[in-house]
């Protein structure tokens, strides 16, 4: 079961629908330190709504704070990562945003329990 502390730390801190995070690594420590796993990671654009044509994604989610901007879908994604370690998830979160530095993209995670 997913744990009363991450329900509200997704609920305080999430950018959209999705489970989006600025802080996608402090997610990441509090998941597993509850119990918790990834189980798949798509990835969203922020990105211009009027730049959306030239984006890697395409359709999403307005940013409330910011409705200018808005989290585009990609089609990259990854999953059966329920057995990965933190350390894993991290270095490949890492290596897509390195792959793409012209690109602001941030990892959406679906989760599982422990």
């Amino acid at each position: 079961m997913i744990t009363k502390k991450v329900k509200q730390y997704i609920e305080k801190n999430k950018l959209c629908s999705e489970n989006i995070f600025y802080d996608w690594e402090a997610f990441l420590e509090l998941l597993f330190a509850q119990g918790c796993r990834v189980e798949s990671i798509l990835w969203f654009e922020y990105v211009l709504v009027s730049e959306q044509r030239n984006s890697l994604g395409g359709g999403g989610y307005i940013d409330k704070t910011n409705p200018d901007y808005m989290y585009a879908e990609t089609c990259i994604y990854k999953d059966n990562m329920e057995n990965m370690l933190l350390w894993d998830i991290k270095e490949y979160i890492q290596s897509i945003i390195a792959s793409y530095p012209n690109n602001k993209l941030l990892p959406s995670f679906d989760i599982v329990n422990g």
